[in-house]
């Protein structure tokens, strides 16, 4: 299935140069997960990961008809109760590409962010949170069991522990945004009014790194994470060559450091 950029349940902009946005678009359902939605997302996804001009994207949902920031109310369980029309894409399929792209994803949340939409948001690289976002998992609650169909307890499980990845699922825990930043389950959050602009600021951050840096450090710590300390070390000094990168001396970037910052060179009398 190829929609060649044409979307009826996501939109794919351009805010910033190299920074390419997508956002989840049926405000009428709560942005929820539907089965088009899930394709139309994958194939935005292998878009902007063939696109050589996008060097980050934003994941974001459409406010509610009356203005409420929302994420996603996660997978259409209407939808779910009807025949399906067409081939499906999995789920699972969709965050695992967007998990092991080598370009940084930024889950932007703002309001209801639950199950499904959860998913989607742990396979991002980054998660930023406006003071609306209330993150949620269903799964035990409605299907008898709490591990997800697409990956939610590994990735929940190693991004804020096991106790706490059991507390989350085994009570259906809704966790208001300040909690979330402090157990690691979103890195910052901010302002509802300054959601968009922060996140679109980080992905322009971002972007203006070095492109096949970014790319070598997100490969490196996928490759090392579970591994011991020691493997993750050796793995580092020869990931560089392994991934086509020949660093410049350290004297190089000690040079360029001054150069361009002439008032820290370093001077006789220190």
């Amino acid at each position: 299935m190829s929609y060649c950029g044409s979307y009826s349940d996501i939109v794919v902009d351009t805010p910033a140069e190299h920074v390419r946005r997508v956002t989840l678009s049926r405000p009428d359902r709560a942005n929820a997960i539907s089965k088009r939605m899930l394709a139309e997302l994958l194939d935005a996804v292998e878009e902007l990961a063939a696109d050589d001009s996008v060097h980050v994207w934003l994941l974001r949902g459409t406010p509610r008809h009356d203005g409420r920031a929302w994420f996603s109310a996660g997978a259409d369980m209407k939808e779910a109760l009807s025949p399906p029309a067409e081939a499906s894409v999995d789920g699972a399929e969709v965050c695992d590409r967007i998990d092991t792209l080598l370009k940084p994803s930024i889950a932007v949340l703002g309001g209801v962010c639950t199950t499904g939409a959860l998913e989607l948001a742990l396979a991002c690289d980054l998660r930023v949170a406006g003071h609306s976002a209330v993150l949620s998992d269903y799964h035990l609650l409605r299907s008898g069991l709490g591990i997800g169909a697409w990956g939610l307890a590994p990735r929940l499980s190693r991004l804020v522990g096991t106790d706490k990845a059991k507390e989350l699922l085994l009570l259906s825990m809704e966790v208001p945004a300040q909690e979330a930043q402090r157990i690691g389950l979103v890195n910052r959050v901010v302002d509802d009014d300054a959601l968009d602009t922060e996140c679109l600021d980080i992905a322009k951050r971002i972007a203006s790194m070095p492109r096949r840096g970014v790319r070598a450090t997100l490969g490196f710590l996928q490759e090392q994470a579970d591994l011991g300390v020691h493997d993750a070390q050796a793995l580092a000094r020869r990931f560089p060559e392994l991934m086509g990168i020949r660093l410049r001396p350290f004297s190089d970037a000690a040079g360029r450091f001054y150069t361009e910052r002439p008032e820290q060179a370093p001077s006789a009398d220190r």
